[in-house]
């Protein structure tokens, strides 16, 4: 009986360990270093402007009628992208407008802070790789020629 509590226990213990808890903490930690080295090291941000551009269409407007009126004329006024036609046709009277569509284009530059990442190249990191695991290279091989000399005097033959 007492093996099954013991499982059931230490089962509870191990579905409370998540692993979302333990990313939120490494981000966490990550994000106070980053903060401690930008603080030590200003240099190590670097200003940086983001431009982003964005259109807005806005669409054609045309609308047309039609009343009578006294006077008799044709008139057309064009400006910019306003077009207005007003005809005269016996005791009827015409108008046509139409506003042309546009496009409004607009760049906003936003400044945002980015951490300067220097890049190794092959030869810095073969370099730092070597400094590592020297000491335990030559030891390993140090480990190695005593052992094959110890062998030759336990088993001569």
């Amino acid at each position: 009986m007492k093996p099954k509590y013991l499982i059931c226990i230490f089962a509870l213990l191990l579905s409370s360990c998540s692993l979302e808890s333990k990313m939120e903490r490494k981000l966490r930690k990550a994000e106070r270093k980053i903060e401690k080295l930008t603080i030590k090291y200003p240099k190590l941000l670097k200003r940086d402007t983001v431009q982003d551009t964005f259109s807005i269409t806005i669409p054609s407007i045309k609308h047309d009628t039609a009343f009578i009126d006294t006077t008799s004329d044709t008139t057309y006024i064009y400006r910019d992208k306003l077009r207005i036609k007003y005809i005269r046709v016996g005791d009827t009277t015409y108008i046509e407008g139409e506003c042309k569509s546009d496009t409004i284009t607009r760049t906003i530059e936003i400044p945002v802070e980015r951490v300067v990442v220097r890049e190794e190249g092959v030869l810095d990191q073969i370099k730092r790789y070597l400094k590592r695991y020297l000491f335990w290279i030559i030891l390993i091989a140090s480990l190695a020629v005593l052992v094959k000399i110890g062998w030759k005097f336990i088993k001569p033959f």
